[in-house]
């Protein structure tokens, strides 16, 4: 390439979490440090199920009413089902 200059790419290596996601005790801990920095911004409602011996639905927060908790965990399940639809496009 003759009269260009190649110049080295500018490149930050940048942690997306310092947990591994199979760690869940750590990874909660991690989900509610970042809530409490603010970091999802005003947080009114959170669902958590959980799948152990049993499965467990916990809705948390001032907006948690069994119904508002339903239609969250669906607005989620509808997220990870258009980004498996989307997948590829």
């Amino acid at each position: 390439m003759q009269g260009a200059q190649m110049t080295e790419p500018h490149l930050k290596v940048v942690t997306l979490h310092e947990t591994n996601f199979r760690d869940i005790p750590a990874t909660l801990r991690e989900i509610a440090a970042a809530i409490e920095a603010g970091q999802y911004g005003d947080v009114g409602s959170v669902g958590l199920v959980l799948l152990g011996d049993t499965m467990e639905v916990f809705g948390m927060g001032p907006d948690s009413e069994g119904p508002s908790v339903a239609l969250l965990l669906h607005a989620g399940f509808m997220r990870l089902s258009r980004s498996l639809e989307e997948h590829g496009r």
